[in-house]
């Protein structure tokens, strides 16, 4: 299916009618209230109105600098200024239309020259794999029962009971090309 008119926006007002959307990728009200306190909200946008595609994106630079908090999650983030895609999200009437990889593929596009490298985390699931794999990331570390620790209830995803957190690396700076 075509969609005319698909453009990406920042958004910086009025999150809260995103809300919806939102909670279909995380349903902890807590986890979204501070990735959009810390972090910027992007979507892509059909006839310049209907959200089809939401990301959160942090700046996590200093985290992974030297003596920072997840250094030793993946050394060779250490020392790259580095923005991690804490959600992402596509509404159900435009799933598996390549919506999300779209959205990823733009702020690749438009983070090049301020971030090295796009972190992504997400669930052991098939599924999920072979979507970052095919949009160019790579397996970088896994964080053992971020699920289980972090959510109050199971989360089933694909028939998959989570409990760890894969998390993904793409590279998209100029410096984060040249340096692997």
């Amino acid at each position: 299916m075509f969609l005319p008119d698909i453009r990406l926006r920042r958004i910086r007002r009025q999150t809260e009618r995103f809300w919806p959307l939102l909670h279909l990728a995380d349903d902890n009200p807590a986890h979204i209230d501070a990735w959009l306190a810390h972090g910027t909200l992007y979507g892509l946008f059909v006839r310049r109105r209907e959200p089809v595609s939401l990301a959160v994106l942090t700046d996590e630079t200093a985290a992974f600098a030297q003596g920072g908090s997840r250094e030793r999650q993946c050394p060779a983030l250490s020392g790259r200024r580095v923005v991690e895609c804490r959600l992402l999200v596509t509404a159900p009437a435009y799933q598996r239309r390549g919506l999300a990889r779209q959205l990823l593929m733009r702020l690749c596009g438009l983070l090049d020259t301020t971030f090295d490298s796009l972190l992504a985390g997400t669930g052991t699931v098939p599924r999920m794999d072979s979507f970052y794999r095919g949009s160019g990331f790579a397996p970088c570390f896994v964080l053992p029962h971020f699920f289980r620790d972090n959510y109050p209830s199971p989360i089933v995803e694909d028939g998959v009971l989570l409990d760890d957190m894969q998390y993904y690396v793409r590279h998209i700076g100029r410096a984060g090309l040249s340096a692997n």
